[in-house]
């Protein structure tokens, strides 16, 4: 099992969610692909991105995107020093709720 620190979640200008890793991740995560969960390693970004939400909130595609990254044995998690951009406040709390 590989573990990552989220150094940043965002909610991109295109509506997805991405969760940006503090090492910068590895080329190898895009096959996050072939678990076919709509969960996407973007290798430019070098975040994991959801869709955007259609019937699920962004803490519920954080927690599918944990879920999903851990199925391919990669552990991740929050730090004090994890930054939020362009999140709501109230969406801020429901990942933190969830995440704890």
């Amino acid at each position: 099992m590989s573990s990552e620190i989220i150094g940043k979640i965002e909610i991109l200008s295109s509506g997805e969610l991405a969760l940006f890793l503090e090492s910068g991740g590895k080329p190898s995560y895009q096959l996050v692909y072939r678990e076919a969960a709509e969960i996407s390693w973007d290798n430019e970004l070098k975040a994991f991105t959801s869709p955007v939400p259609r019937q699920w909130s962004y803490s519920d595609w954080f927690s599918h995107i944990l879920k999903v990254t851990q199925n391919c044995g990669i552990s991740l998690s929050r730090s004090e020093n994890t930054s939020w951009v362009n999140v709501p406040v109230a969406v801020k709390e429901e990942i933190c709720a969830k995440s704890t």
